[in-house]
């Protein structure tokens, strides 16, 4: 609906608009009752035809609601409300239900190192090979309350294990299966060791740690890529691993690396060897197997 021109309050200067105006609120069903919810008599209507205009504009245009990056209001993602009150109509602005969705879709990320534009993809956009659909088979378990496996995804670069990680964790976004986590492994396993190695530090090192080993979906991308010595395979990505197994919280790698891989890279030492295995034990034990990805993903 083409919104009309008006510059002034009560439009009493333009019989002809305001008779337009109040063509457009009669022709609008749910403005109509809204109106008649608060009790405004019809001479009210006439006398505040204008601000009551504003409000069937909304609804009008949020009926075909484009989303909310093509959204073209006036005032975009927010909606004209009308409140009565002593005899008077007011217009007050409040936001979208669009918006308050998206908030509190993006709140269910507490950590999220991907890309803004993945926030937009869903399960239904990616290629169906029988490797991917089986990773989406473990997932939709979880999401049924059926079985928590852990997903381990590896394979080349290319093949699109950030993508389809990021696409699990944004549908579990959007069912409310939060707190979720997406972390990339080189980059926060390095911020909790400058942060452990820092005794002023140590409060946010525990935080931080504690949320990565207790959010209920967790996913770790380039895994085996961090940044590794005994201190880090000791102090952080064990007590993550045990943690999270113990808790049965759902875990999500993206490795370049097998996990038989992942155990020889972690086993810096020899001593080392035996923790590197206790960890690989635990990734097997829980994911139960790995699903190669190395096919490249058409993305």
């Amino acid at each position: 609906m083409e919104k009309l021109k008006f510059d002034y309050m009560f439009g009493e200067e333009n019989k002809e608009l305001n008779e337009k105006m109040k063509e457009a609120y009669l022709s609008c069903a749910p403005a109509v009752k809204y109106c008649k919810s608060l009790g405004i008599p019809d001479e009210k209507i006439d006398t505040y035809i204008s601000r009551v205009f504003e409000f069937v504009c909304d609804i009008n245009y949020c009926k075909k609601c484009p989303g909310i990056k093509n959204c073209q209001k006036e005032n975009p993602l927010l909606i004209s409300k009308i409140e009565y009150q002593g005899g008077i109509i007011e217009n007050q602005l409040t936001p979208c239900k669009e918006l308050i969705k998206r908030v509190a879709f993006e709140r269910q990320f507490k950590i999220r190192d991907f890309k803004d534009e993945w926030l937009d993809k869903t399960l239904r956009e990616l290629d169906k090979t029988k490797a991917r659909k089986e990773a989406a088979l473990i997932y939709s378990k979880f999401v049924k309350g059926e079985e928590t496996q852990w997903i381990y995804l590896y394979g080349n670069g290319g093949s699109g294990k950030s993508l389809f990680a990021a696409t699990l964790a944004v549908d579990a976004a959007t069912k409310s299966l939060g707190p979720i986590c997406y972390i990339n492994s080189s980059k926060r396993i390095r911020e909790l060791a400058d942060l452990s190695s820092n005794k002023k530090n140590q409060e946010e090192f525990q935080e931080t740690l504690d949320l990565y080993c207790n959010a209920r979906i967790l996913v770790i991308d380039d895994f085996g890529n961090e940044f590794i010595n005994d201190y880090v395979r000791d102090t952080i990505i064990y007590p993550i691993i045990s943690t999270r197994s113990n808790k049965n919280l759902l875990t999500i790698f993206t490795s370049d690396f097998s996990i038989d891989e992942i155990e020889t890279l972690y086993s810096t030492s020899k001593a080392g060897q035996l923790r590197a295995r206790q960890i690989c034990r635990i990734i097997k034990a829980s994911a139960k197997k790995e699903i190669d990805l190395s096919t490249p993903a058409l993305y």
